[in-house]
């Protein structure tokens, strides 16, 4: 997997829309691989992980733990990455002409609000410098991500775009920062919520600009 790739549908379709039998068994087994990573990252600290104790804990070959995951922190951060997943599915199930910041805001307090995470692990986890360059790997895959979204649903040039998704993929990024450094009970979507909204004039401006008038090829040169 190169670095540039955004692996967030991690299940195939079929070409009739069905998913097979062979697809399911694969998504279980990368399913699997990411919980028995997360879970001995919490039993031993993420810098203890052994490949072949997660493959081992998954039933399967370390072998067959390099056909998911290139390394024990991808391994590790998967688990944690499935919010990304459902985040932008219920992104693009919103309606096209839906307000851009309305959508991605409330798509992303709908998914972190569905269950609090376990803030002393992801402490944890964090406090690891290989898992802070993992984070910031999916960050940035996040921001490419949003970029699209923003792109599609404004028609805006792609550096426009880039400063968006970018501003959005920071809001929660900041958010998520600020909330594991605070001792007290205040949920992750309160952070979220007061960091999106500083977001939000910026992409209704976008929106209701229409396309930004920059020459295409500045605009591509920055894609």
């Amino acid at each position: 997997m190169t670095g540039d790739e955004i692996p967030f549908v991690t299940i195939e379709q079929h070409p009739s829309g069905l998913v097979t039998w062979r697809e399911r068994k694969k998504q279980a087994t990368r399913e699997a691989l990411a919980d028995a990573a997360w879970k001995l990252a919490q039993e031993v600290g993420p810098e203890n992980v052994r490949v072949d104790d997660i493959a081992a804990a998954a039933g399967v070959s370390a072998r067959t733990f390099n056909n998911y995951y290139s390394s024990r922190e991808e391994a590790i951060f998967a688990q944690r990455v499935r919010w990304a997943e459902e985040f932008l599915a219920v992104v693009h199930s919103r309606p096209d002409d839906a307000p851009l910041h309305d959508t991605i805001a409330g798509a992303l307090l709908e998914v972190r609000g569905r269950g609090e995470p376990d803030k002393a692990t992801i402490r944890l986890v964090a406090a690891t410098p290989a898992m802070q360059g993992e984070y910031l790997r999916h960050s940035v895959m996040t921001e490419f991500a949003l970029a699209e979204i923003v792109a599609a649903r404004t028609g805006c040039d792609q550096l426009s775009a880039r400063v968006i998704g970018g501003a959005y993929a920071l809001a929660i990024r900041a958010a998520s920062e600020y909330w594991l450094r605070d001792d007290s009970d205040l949920p992750l979507t309160d952070f979220l919520r007061t960091a999106l909204d500083r977001v939000a004039p910026a992409a209704r401006e976008l929106e209701s600009s229409g396309r930004a008038n920059l020459p295409h090829r500045e605009a591509d040169s920055c894609w």
